[in-house]
């Protein structure tokens, strides 16, 4: 309501007020029905009035604190932001909740510093703009859990979602933090993958052995700083492929598949399976070349030489020195000599398998799909086109009032030209229609559509634009005919002009132009007769918009006359007993034929400077008409 509204602001301008004064005169001008409101309210007042309000100001203090992890020992500095730092109670509790030791900073701009610092923040995480980095990590204000149950019962408790209130159907499912049970229980995991206050844009994933396809939770855990009323489902999603790949494994005798799920918390602080895939390890026997030492030949060296010791003793002694060295290096390349051999090896053989991730949502508030995109865009569709309907209906409406007050007016106004152009019945009627229509406007139109006033219109504007336009002619036809006779007069001066200026122009040429003068005039004069003739209260003979026209045929022929270019000069030819007059002057006759030449080409280059006047001139004239 308005009264509140009044309130708010008033209230607002006494928080800022008493932040420096200890006390402020309240007055609020017809506060409720026209009843002004004036009172006096001091600071203590203003403090007793809120200070339920200005004990929560600590609690957010504690709860940071609690989250970090961090004890007011460890705190070296504090630094006051924010509009409210500025209420001297705020700044008394906050300094209580810190223990009184530290000194509350207020070196910034509480609201500037707030808003440059989420700029610089937008700028680092936006890929638009490149600044220096800004050291901020965000975090993870609730926490995120994930249940796991085989998809066959998922499917049966998706409608759950969670329940509204974070209450799922079987509690004890979230309980069980082991793996299979031995029992008939039904197959479940939970696990809390982002705690509260883990920092956003990480990647988490879980590990597990199943044989079956499994349904995924991903939900708000229950938690104080939750907002009452949210529901905690925020996806759900059927992960299949898992039961196909572990008969294809058992059917070579493998063992169970480890089903791995990532998990993303983005920066936007949004959780969503990026990652599914079942992994099953084989144990295979491979075989591989190794490289062995020779012992079996140098036993059988070691056998020979004993041998040779015992047939001959008289000569190893006699060359006991050179044997003990050769012996020395063929051990040395004994030692050297290796050889590959052929050995069998275990090895580990990874079977991979990209699992199918179908992802949907439960609850009441739901993510963007094509569907709802287009059932949306429809419904904004629908509302714009209805908005448009009623602006062009209160537009016509806005129009057919002011035709009403138009013809009334008009009516009064001009009653000495209306009257002349019109007879007292056609004028009654005006009268009376307009009279009609305003009456019919808030009555019957109060409700009427925009094809209806349309329709109105025009039989409410018809007969009275005749009675107008004979009364706008009244002044138009007579101004029309003077500018045309005015037209017609300089043409019939240009074609006298022309006689000397033009002789190009044939006297023909001339008289086709002086012939359609006179026809225009000739239209004229019998028109405004029978304009004379006629009923001054019907319809006019002509109107003053088909004057002008009847110079379009007289302005065409002058144009092209205007264009039509002037003759070039005849060249004179010399006879031959001109020539022989000339080659038997002699000297002296030369020279003024010279003189005679140049003064012929100095008239003959202001005869074309002449002539090019002329012909601007002219044409200047033939634009004018």
């Amino acid at each position: 309501p308005r009264a509140m509204a009044k309130l708010m602001i008033q209230a607002n301008k006494v928080k800022h007020v008493l932040s420096a004064n200890t006390d402020i005169p309240v007055f609020i001008d017809a506060l409720q029905d026209d009843i002004n409101y004036q009172t006096h309210i001091s600071r203590a007042k203003f403090e007793e009035i809120c200070h339920d309000l200005l004990e929560r100001a600590a609690k957010p203090i504690e709860a940071a604190l609690k989250m970090a992890n961090v004890t007011l020992d460890q705190l070296d500095a504090v630094e006051m932001i924010g509009g409210a730092m500025r209420v001297p109670k705020v700044q008394e509790a906050v300094r209580e909740a810190l223990g009184g030791n530290l000194v509350l900073g207020m070196h910034l701009n509480s609201d500037e510093s707030m808003a440059l610092g989420a700029a610089f923040h937008g700028a680092n995480v936006s890929t638009s703009f490149k600044v220096r980095h800004v050291g901020l990590a965000d975090v993870n204000p609730f926490p995120i859990a994930v249940d796991l149950t085989d998809l066959s019962v998922g499917k049966e408790e998706k409608k759950s979602g969670g329940g509204l209130f974070g209450k799922k159907k079987d509690d004890d499912k979230k309980k069980k933090k082991g793996g299979d049970d031995d029992d008939d229980d039904e197959w479940a995991k939970h696990a809390t993958i982002f705690k509260l206050g883990s920092k956003l844009g990480v990647k988490k994933t879980i590990a597990f052995s199943y044989d079956k396809d499994v349904h995924v939770e991903v939900n708000y855990e229950e938690n104080d700083n939750l907002p009452i009323g949210t529901g905690l489902s925020i996806e759900q999603y059927d992960v299949s492929g898992i039961a196909q790949f572990a008969k294809e494994m058992a059917d070579k005798e493998l063992g169970t598949p480890k089903v791995s799920l990532q998990f993303e918390l983005d920066g936007s602080g949004i959780t969503k399976l990026i990652k599914a895939e079942a992994v099953v390890e084989e144990t295979v026997m491979v075989e591989e070349e190794v490289e062995v030492d020779d012992e079996e030949e140098k036993k059988e060296e070691t056998e020979e030489k004993a041998e040779e010791k015992k047939e001959d003793d008289a000569e190893k002694e006699a060359e006991t020195e050179t044997k003990e060295d050769d012996k020395k290096e063929e051990k040395k390349e004994e030692k050297k000599k290796k050889k590959t051999k052929t050995v069998q090896k275990e090895k580990k053989k990874k079977h991979v398998r990209a699992l199918s991730v179908n992802s949907y949502h439960v609850g009441t508030i739901r993510p963007y799909s094509p569907e709802i995109m287009e059932e949306s865009k429809a419904k904004l569709d629908a509302l714009a086109q209805k908005d448009k309907e009623r602006m062009m209906l209160e537009e016509a409406k806005n129009k057919y009032e002011g035709y009403i007050y138009y013809i009334r007016n008009k009516l009064i106004d001009d009653e000495e030209d209306v009257s002349k152009v019109s007879s007292e019945e056609q004028r009654e009627a005006l009268r009376k229609s307009g009279e009609e229509a305003e009456d019919w406007m808030f009555d019957e139109g109060f409700t009427a559509d925009l094809k209806t006033y349309e329709a109105k219109y025009e039989e409410l504007s018809a007969p009275a634009e005749k009675v107008f336009f004979r009364v706008a002619e009244l002044s138009a036809r007579p101004k029309a005919i003077k500018a045309l006779t005015s037209k017609l007069d300089k043409v019939e001066a240009l074609m006298k002009k022309w006689e000397t200026t033009m002789t190009h122009i044939t006297e023909e040429e001339r008289k086709e132009v002086l012939d359609k003068v006179e026809e225009a005039r000739k239209w004229v004069e019998e028109k405004v007769a029978e304009q004379e003739k006629a009923d001054q209260t019907a319809d006019p003979v002509f109107t003053s918009a088909e004057v002008p026209g009847q110079t379009k045929k007289i302005e065409s022929i002058v144009g092209r006359l205007t264009k039509k270019p002037k003759p070039k000069p005849e060249k004179k030819t010399e006879t031959d007993a001109d020539k022989n007059e000339t080659t038997s002057e002699g000297e002296s006759t030369e020279s003024e034929d010279l003189d005679a030449k140049d003064a012929e080409s100095t008239d003959e280059s202001e005869e074309k400077e002449e002539g090019k006047e002329e012909e601007a001139e002219e044409k200047k004239d033939g634009d004018e008409l």
